[in-house]
């Protein structure tokens, strides 16, 4: 039997831009108040009412993309993290459409265009990678932001470019827990796994200096991740015992259901059989709760695994 471990994660976007008359809701959909409308093919701010189709399009790049992430095997959180950041650099190049710098307003123009067939990664990031090689003298706030969605963008098709990506936001904003942790994540992927650490107790450091409980939380969790990783079972079971206790403080069901499984797949490879299925279960019925159908289907292959087999 494989068990995966997965990542917990934070599920939080960092929204660097915000403007007064713009807003995004939880189910991913751009609302756009304000002046937008089409001129020949380019967007164009105006006195005019909002015009629906720029919000229509603006959407529908959302929806794109969050089709790709659904046909991978990703975390709930993760999945909202990425769509997040995409949401707020679209937001952000609206906003450079409507500026005063015709160059960078042109770029923008050209990065929030009619998309044909194809990924929506490769359709966007060379318009994306010309207003940030263009944008470089711009607030650093905002670059940071571009950053971030390409480093979203980019996190399947190449992660190489994604972590480059994290890294250039990480050091224009040394506090961006959401790029460190993605940092983390890419190098945990590539098997660094002292960079993953390094990274993953910078999220921990900044939850306890910023007060924030969730980063605290996640910090523990992807700690207990590394530790399994190197075969700590002791040290992985403390780190998610204590990224448990806050989770179940914080009602936060999808992390709560990761350390379960985690615990799960340490109890198993520690060969207690009964101790991981009670660990699965809790796991399963979290991510039945939340409705997330794969997780749900992973679990029932991983119990049906530790049932005996059927006498003759």
């Amino acid at each position: 039997m494989t068990v995966v471990i997965a990542l917990s994660s934070a599920g939080w976007a960092l929204h660097t831009w915000q403007k007064s008359n713009a807003s995004l809701d939880i189910s991913g959909q751009v609302s756009i108040g304000g002046d937008v409308t089409q001129v020949g093919g380019d967007l164009i701010i105006t006195g005019d009412p909002v015009d629906q189709k720029t919000i229509g399009h603006l959407n529908n790049l959302l929806d794109r993309y969050r089709a790709e992430l659904d046909q991978r095997d990703i975390e709930l959180a993760d999945k909202e993290a990425l769509i997040a950041q995409l949401k707020t650099t679209l937001e952000l190049a609206q906003k450079i459409a409507a500026g005063g710098d015709d160059k960078l307003a042109s770029r923008a123009r050209a990065l929030l265009a009619d998309l044909g067939q194809g990924s929506l990664g490769a359709a966007l990031l060379p318009d994306l990678r010309a207003l940030i090689q263009d944008y470089e003298q711009g607030p650093i706030k905002d670059l940071v932001q571009l950053h971030m969605g390409e480093g979203a963008l980019t996190f399947y098709g190449d992660p190489q470019a994604s972590l480059a990506a994290y890294r250039r936001a990480h050091a224009l904003d040394p506090e961006n827990i959401a790029a460190i942790e993605f940092i983390g994540q890419l190098e945990l992927i590539f098997g660094n796994l002292k960079a993953a650490e390094d990274a993953l107790r910078q999220v921990l450091d900044l939850g306890r200096t910023q007060e924030d409980q969730r980063a605290i939380a996640v910090g523990y969790a992807n700690l207990g991740v590394i530790a399994m990783a190197r075969g700590d079972w002791e040290v992985a079971v403390d780190y998610f015992t204590q990224a448990l206790a806050l989770d179940e403080e914080l009602g936060r069901k999808e992390g709560m259901a990761q350390i379960y499984a985690n615990l799960g797949a340490v109890a198993f490879k520690r060969g207690d059989l009964l101790e991981a299925r009670q660990y699965w279960v809790h796991a399963r019925g979290l991510y039945a709760e939340m409705g997330v159908q794969p997780k749900v289907a992973q679990i029932d292959e991983w119990l049906a695994d530790l049932e005996p087999p059927a006498g003759p």
